[in-house]
């Protein structure tokens, strides 16, 4: 994009382009150029600061002269000791069927197929982490920018891109402070993202200034009222218990902090959404792919494939948006 498309994710004004950052001359805020990614973030990523994570990502660039796409993704976890191995085992299964998951869930709904069939689509995904879903676009030859609050994982995204032979954007940005101009996008996208910042309700609200009149917003998010582990930390209930007391459960049964994940019910989503300009807003119960399946157990698999078997079924269908394991929200900008 060139400077006239960005904006300043503060103020909204425009951007000056310089050799190595961009400048907004309205409110003086000063934007870096890291290893061709701009870095348009107005807070950092809650789990490490600015400067260590370019630092982290120079580390996996340099690797990612050699390394292949699987090979880089281990590497970041030899250098993020911090992390249960089981958690960062879990973590690369995820990845690595991403793409498949991607392709699923842009099939999945009918208002997201008709946007992507347009010829002149321009996407933009939320939170794109790995790059999965943003591959899964790049795939069907559409204009897409992936943002992600975590730098390292804008450079583990361009690799995987780069593997494909693929062409897409990334930048590093706040979901909640998008550095693009009003009614730019057909299409955004957001997989499992909302549960992952503190300021939901600003993240629906900036999808809705970026996107275009009658372009779309999806929205994928775990359920916090879910008959299943917690999937983040394989833990059963947890979204049922008030969050400073699941705060303290998941650190004593796992060790790891749970202080920024923030599971929404399919009420609490509702209500965020209602505080928004959307008007036309449907939350749908989604129909889950053999990616998506791969890595749970065959219990599980069973009461997925009972679900599948019943969620069509007009007595069931509220009761299961209430328990479903996933939550998907489907939303219009009007004319």
């Amino acid at each position: 994009m060139e400077a006239a498309e960005y904006c300043c994710p503060r103020c909204k004004g425009p951007l000056t382009s310089l050799t190595d950052s961009y400048r907004c001359p309205v409110c003086q805020a000063q934007y870096p150029i890291i290893l061709g990614i701009p870095d348009f973030r107005v807070f950092p990523d809650p789990y490490i600061d600015i400067e260590a994570d370019h630092r982290k990502g120079r580390r996996i660039a340099e690797r990612a002269r050699d390394y292949n796409f699987k090979e880089l993704l281990e590497y970041y976890w030899s250098i993020t000791p911090d992390e249960p191995t089981e958690m960062a085992r879990r973590f690369t299964v995820h990845a690595l069927a991403a793409v498949e998951r991607g392709r699923h869930l842009l099939d999945s709904h009918a208002a997201v197929k008709t946007k992507l069939q347009e010829s002149d689509a321009r996407v933009l995904d939320l939170g794109t982490r790995t790059g999965g879903l943003l591959t899964a676009v790049a795939e069907r030859g559409r204009s897409a920018i992936g943002i992600d609050i975590a730098f390292r994982w804008l450079i583990i995204a361009r690799k995987r891109l780069e593997e494909a032979s693929l062409q897409a954007r990334l930048v590093c940005c706040c979901a909640e402070f998008l550095p693009f101009r009003n009614e730019t996008f057909s299409l955004v996208l957001a997989e499992n993202l909302l549960e992952h910042t503190a300021r939901q309700r600003s993240c629906i609200e900036e999808a809705h200034r970026v996107l275009k009149p009658e372009g779309v917003f999806f929205a994928t998010t775990w359920n916090r009222l879910a008959l299943a582990p917690e999937p983040h930390v394989r833990l059963w209930g947890v979204g049922w218990l008030p969050i400073g007391l699941a705060k303290r459960y998941v650190k004593f049964r796992k060790s790891v902090s749970y202080d920024h994940v923030r599971l929404l019910s399919a009420f609490q989503l509702a209500r965020i959404v209602r505080r928004t300009l959307f008007r036309r807003c449907a939350i749908v119960l989604p129909t889950f792919s053999a990616a998506e399946l791969a890595n749970v157990s065959s219990m599980q698999r069973l009461a997925v494939a009972l679900y599948h078997r019943i969620k069509g079924w007009p007595f069931f269908r509220g009761l299961l948006r209430i328990f479903s394991p996933v939550l998907h929200l489907v939303c219009v900008r009007e004319s």
